[in-house]
């Protein structure tokens, strides 16, 4: 879960978002009297006359046939009811922009103003299920366009979603994402820094550290506004104080403070400032100053600051007071903010269900629209058939009908003919068909009875061998010869046993369509059991590793077959891996109902090439080592019937590794 500090930043970037970007593109490279009125209305949008000026600006536009002052004079008639928060404007006039932007091809603002407007202000709302939605179509839009600015663009905003739904790895992955599309496509992106800040900023909360340092080092030399500047300095700062480096968290902070004093304009973004310089002095131990850092941000008057920002402070409070060891002061501050986010999370709740509620409306007006077009193009269609059967009708003369009809008949007469005919050669091939199906039972039955009576008289004599060893060696325990001659004795009758048991197995699973899969069985414990019966193979030095993703997980599987396959896998995994490890895991598919095992080795591994025939039969890479080479074969046999597959992981490099994926049934 991201940290709530880290939260507080993002939220507060999401808030001044609209003041960081700009829709003023190079509007300020044309008519010098749009360039002042432009302004003009810019610098009014918080007056009641801005209106009356976006109407002004839009006519001076059309009179210029200037149509992206047109596109810009409904932007910021949008920006109007976007800083007064009114929902039911915003999104009638995003609806406006949108279809301006498209109708006078100026597919820039048609996403803009999608995604830094409408969907930045349902995130602000904390109506995120909405967010998502309104996302999502935006990334289907700019993909059925082609455009990859707007591409970009759909993946900043889901980034910033996914941040304030604390998912550092969606955000990460986003934010990453966006940056490719905008590198690949050469798309020019004035807040590229502030991106990769924020992916940097993910990357941190996910322990990622060198993917963190990487991407503010891309952004410190693209940053050229102060604002950018102070976005990838304020970065350095909490990198540097996750990894515990305090001078260098100082030496950033100190630059930021400098700029602060520098540039008048970054007043606006103050609190970013108190935050992390909170942040410092509770990791210095500075608490008295950290107490009053939060108390200056509590008493900011930027507009920029909410409620949530609020909260965040009153559990920094609690939090220095609990380094303080003032735990009865933590205490209070805890409970305090702990009241307020319970009664955020309960409002967030009910806005999930308005939010779910409004979308079914929403898909059912368009499957109710989408049922009437196809109404109306059907009436249509059978207009068109009527109108084209009754021109048929009147062009049709009757002698022709006539002599077409005649012509048919005969036709069908000689196909009735042919076809009696392949019907009589079809049914004589029907038999035929079932008498060789039953020879070929007849032929299988009999396989499988002489398998298994061959199986049973070769079984006895072998036991009796592998016991009449085993006595030798009692009988001549001081005699070393003989022991040595028994025990080459006893292995090589487990082996011809082995290479016995396994054919059998493989005619069974020829004869057999699927295997059962309704054993109820702790996943953990299945594991585990595994473990403990290959355990005397692994050799010295070898370490065993067994990494659950869960502490208890019940499934209905084929008991006997997973420990089959496992066993073997782990088995070839010591046999083969002289040093390093062998690792054991699962985890859980829930988009594909399935449950994928992995068996990883630091052994001499499979050649690429060969990684197909080790499942052929009697198949073996080494003729030197001990084995029937029907091992894996059968391992893959029982994973299809099963209902699953299994395969080697050709991109991993450093031994070998079996992926064996299953169906996941919870029991």
């Amino acid at each position: 879960m991201l940290k709530p500090c880290f939260v507080f930043i993002l939220i507060w970037l999401l808030c001044c978002s609209g003041r960081a970007q700009t829709a003023e593109g190079s509007v300020l490279e044309r008519d010098s009297a749009l360039v002042a009125y432009y302004k003009k209305c810019k610098a009014n949008l918080k007056s009641p006359v801005a209106l009356d000026m976006c109407d002004t600006l839009l006519q001076m536009g059309k009179e210029k046939k200037d149509t992206y002052v047109q596109v810009i004079s409904e932007c910021l008639r949008l920006d109007y009811y976007y800083y007064r928060n009114d929902e039911a404007n915003i999104i009638k006039h995003v609806d406006i922009v949108k279809a301006t932007s498209r109708r006078l091809n100026h597919l820039k603002y048609f996403y803009f103003l999608w995604g830094s407007r409408l969907i930045t202000y349902y995130v602000k709302q904390h109506k995120v299920n909405l967010a998502i939605y309104e996302a999502k179509k935006m990334l289907q839009s700019a993909q059925n366009d082609n455009y990859y600015p707007g591409v970009a663009e759909c993946y900043h905003v889901l980034g910033k979603i996914y941040v304030t739904q604390s998912n550092p790895q969606l955000a990460y992955e986003n934010f990453r994402k966006t940056i490719d599309i905008i590198e690949k496509y050469q798309i020019p992106e004035i807040n590229l820094p502030t991106i990769y800040t924020s992916m940097a900023q993910c990357a941190l909360e996910l322990k990622h550290y060198d993917e963190a340092e990487e991407a503010l080092e891309k952004a410190l030399p693209l940053a050229h506004s102060p604002y950018q500047n102070y976005t990838v300095r304020k970065g350095f700062v909490l990198y540097y104080l996750d990894k515990n480096d305090l001078e260098n968290a100082r030496k950033y902070l100190q630059e930021v403070e400098e700029m602060f004093q520098k540039y008048k304009e970054l007043s606006v973004y103050v609190v970013g400032l108190y935050y992390i310089k909170i942040e410092y002095y509770r990791a210095t131990k500075q608490y008295g100053k950290a107490l009053e850092m939060i108390y200056n941000t509590m008493n900011d008057s930027t507009p920029l600051r909410s409620k949530y920002m609020d909260y965040s402070l009153t559990q920094k409070l609690g939090n220095i007071y609990w380094d303080m060891n003032n735990k009865e002061k933590a205490a209070g501050f805890y409970r305090e903010y702990i009241e307020a986010t319970d009664s955020i999370r309960t409002k967030e709740i009910q806005n999930s269900a308005t939010e779910f509620s409004s979308i079914m409306k929403v898909e059912q007006l368009k499957n109710e629209k989408n049922e009437l077009q196809l109404s109306v193009q059907q009436e249509q269609l059978q207009i068109t058939r009527l109108v084209l059967a009754f021109l048929v009708v009147l062009g049709a003369l009757g002698t022709f009908l006539f002599f077409r009809f005649y012509k048919l008949s005969k036709r069908l007469k000689v196909s009735e003919a042919i076809v009696t005919e392949q019907n009589k050669e079809l049914k004589e091939f029907a038999e035929e068909l079932g008498k060789a199906k039953e020879r070929a039972e007849n032929v299988s039955l009999m396989k499988t009875n002489f398998i298994q009576n061959m199986s049973h008289e070769i079984r006895t004599p072998l036991n009796s061998i592998v016991g009449f060893s085993q006595l030798l060696t009692s009988y001549y325990e001081d005699n070393q010869e003989t022991k040595e001659f028994s025990s080459i004795i006893k292995t090589n009758s487990k082996n011809l046993l082995r290479l016995v048991n396994d054919v059998l197995d493989i005619s069974y699973l020829d004869q057999t369509d699927e295997l059962p899969y309704n054993t109820t069985v702790e996943m953990n414990c299945c594991c585990l059991n595994v473990i403990d019966s290959v355990k005397t193979m692994i050799k010295d030095g070898v370490e065993f590793k067994f990494n659950p993703p869960c502490t208890e997980l019940m499934v209905k599987t084929n008991s006997d077959r997973l420990f089959q396959i496992l066993t073997h896998l782990l088995q070839n995994a010591a046999k083969f891996t002289e040093q390093g490890s062998i690792t054991l895991e699962y985890a859980l598919n829930e988009s594909e109902q399935q449950i994928v095992y992995r068996v990883t080795d630091t052994g001499k591994g499979i050649p690429k090439d060969k990684q197909d025939f080790v499942f052929e039969r009697f198949a073996k890479l080494d003729d030197f080592t001990q084995g029937t080479g029907l091992g894996l074969p059968i391992c893959r046999l029982v994973a299809e019937k099963l209902g699953g597959s299994l395969l080697i992981d050709d991109s991993y490099t450093q031994g070998c590794r079996f992926i064996l994926t299953l169906p996941l049934v919870r029991a």
